[in-house]
């Protein structure tokens, strides 16, 4: 009996060794395009299947092909591939098939060749139809599942339970490759359907971790269909070693240094008023050539800064916080050099995250083996941050607006100066857990306080910070409750931003007695009033956005 396989796949992994075992064993494979290509290359015998050509979609041989395989039959008992009395002489008892899905949204304005599906659709249509008739297919789309397969062949003994699992795993390509599809049409420009009926994006498990946010939990990275993302290939060599919380870090701080630098290298403009209610245009400096930096631990900033080199923009981060540098992430917009790897190796840090390393540096900081180096250069395309929650999944958009609007409520503006510390601080309490309050100095944090429970705790956490950082980078240690007399607190930051609506309390003056010179908010409190007389009075420079930027 003449025993047949189709085999038509984009994922080439192990796809020699199945053939020629295949063939070893009598089977003729029939093939067509990229596989026969690589097949014939390989020296591996292939018969030609006009019905798995790209150029004859959805046409009669397609339909005669999921006709042969709806109409083979497997017997276990006499003889373990016999045909049915109806079907011709040439039954095809193995598919191997599968295709790589993808989210592309400008298939609407491609059309594929004015069709609306692509050219190995028929691929999808195939796999559905044969797994009505998986009790007598094999079905392999997974090349992993190859080796299994191989024994079961030369034992032939091919489990029901093998046979079911296959074909699960067949439909469950099929649903990811349509979910793409339909994601790619619905998504594109033309009908921007963000939130679809059905939350489908075909995500594929990649890698498993070495554990998850503790060690008793098991942890897997599912890729970004059709790209890499910040770490894809990072974690393709190294995910054994990392967990869930590690490699959450690391995405979480390189997208935080694109979100700065994105929004900062060109110039950045808001339609402002005055507290007159004059109108003219806030721009805000454009930083292209600045290195952004950013220190992460548990999805938690610990230090950020901008410099006009590496070495200067990583000792600003870690002057904030130098001492809580194990398990650390520290993000770097720029390519480390040697200079700043001779100060960045001094730390206990899990990652350094960057778009790339000098063989310089590469050699220094591999001088700590736990510090990982990752080079990262692209981020994903979905806009879109999802959270599950019991009995189903919260979606929403990614907050990528930082300002509608500035309303100066004081009658000073805020100076060129300021005004870019605003800026910059607002990116940071934008990516930090809410509430959330910064303090700034010559663009670099010196006291940061995240996921409160409300404004005026923020407010009062980002004091008690500040105090804190200026006791340590006065020598002082020890966790005193009481502001050390020691310390001077008349010029412990200059820039205070917050995620929503600041309070006018003791705290807010304290804030400003130490040297806060401007603020930056979103407005909309019964004390607004007072606070801004009280800002008047004192020099202080306020103005209000109208705009929360809350984020857990």
């Amino acid at each position: 009996m003449t025993k047949r396989a189709v085999i038509h796949v984009e994922n080439t992994e192990n796809l020699v060794e199945f053939a020629e075992f295949l063939v070893s064993e009598g089977w003729i494979i029939l093939s067509a395009n990229k596989t026969e290509e690589i097949l014939k290359k390989q020296k591996i015998p292939v018969t030609r299947e006009n019905s798995l050509s790209e150029n004859n979609m959805v046409k009669a041989d397609t339909y005669k092909l999921i006709r042969r395989l709806m109409m083979t039959k497997y017997h276990e008992e006499d003889e373990p591939y016999i045909s049915h009395p109806d079907a011709e002489d040439n039954n095809i008892f193995i598919v191997c098939m599968n295709m790589l899905p993808s989210i592309n949204t400008s298939i609407v304005s491609k059309q594929f060749d004015n069709q609306l599906y692509p050219k190995n659709f028929f691929v999808t249509t195939t796999l559905r139809c044969a797994f009505a008739n998986y009790e007598n297919l094999l079905i392999l789309t997974d090349p992993n599942d190859y080796k299994e397969a191989m024994i079961q062949l030369r034992t032939g003994n091919i489990s029901k339970d093998f046979r079911t699992y296959l074909a699960a795993k067949a439909l469950n390509l099929v649903s990811a490759f349509d979910a793409g599809l339909s994601a790619s049409i619905l998504q594109s420009s033309k009908y921007n359907e963000l939130f679809m009926n059905y939350m489908m994006l075909p995500f594929k498990r990649e890698l498993q971790l070495h554990y998850g946010m503790n060690a008793q939990q098991e942890a897997y990275f599912y890729k970004s269909p059709s790209e890499e993302g910040s770490v894809g290939n990072f974690l393709k060599y190294q995910a054994k070693d990392l967990t869930y919380t590690l490699v959450n870090d690391i995405s979480y701080a390189w997208r935080q240094i694109n979100t700065l630098f994105a929004l900062l290298k060109d110039q950045l403009t808001v339609k402002s008023t005055n507290s007159d209610g004059y109108e003219f245009t806030t721009q805000f400096t454009p930083l292209t050539g600045t290195v952004f930096s950013l220190a992460v631990k548990f999805g938690t900033i610990l230090g950020a800064s901008h410099a006009t080199n590496v070495l200067d923009s990583f000792k600003a981060t870690f002057t904030y916080d130098a001492v809580t540098t194990t398990d650390t992430v520290f993000a770097c917009s720029s390519v480390i050099n040697t200079e700043a790897a001779e100060e960045i190796v001094k730390g206990n840090f899990a990652a350094i995250v960057a778009p790339s390393f000098t063989t310089e540096a590469k050699q220094i900081l591999s001088q700590n083996k736990k510090t990982k180096l990752v080079p990262s250069a692209k981020v994903t395309n979905i806009n879109l941050e999802a959270r599950f929650i019991n009995g189903g999944l919260l979606v929403q958009t990614q907050d990528n607006t930082l300002f509608n609007q500035w309303k100066v409520r004081t009658k000073n503006r805020p100076s060129q100066i300021q005004t870019d510390e605003l800026v910059f601080g607002m990116l940071l309490a934008m990516g930090a857990r809410s509430y959330s309050a910064v303090l700034l100095k010559q663009n670099s944090i010196c006291g940061i306080s995240q996921g409160c429970t409300s404004e005026k705790r923020a407010i009062d956490g980002v004091l008690y910070e500040a105090i804190k950082f200026s006791e340590r980078a006065s020598g002082i240690v020890g966790d005193q409750s009481e502001i050390s007399k020691e310390i001077d607190t008349s010029n412990i930051g200059e820039i205070l931003v917050c995620d929503g609506a600041i309070p006018f309390c003791e705290t807010t003056k304290k804030l400003i007695d130490s040297g806060v010179k401007a603020i930056l908010q979103t407005g909309g409190t019964a004390s607004d009033e007072e606070f801004i007389d009280y800002c008047n009075e004192h020099g202080v420079v306020m103005v209000f956005t109208g705009m929360t930027h809350l984020s857990f």
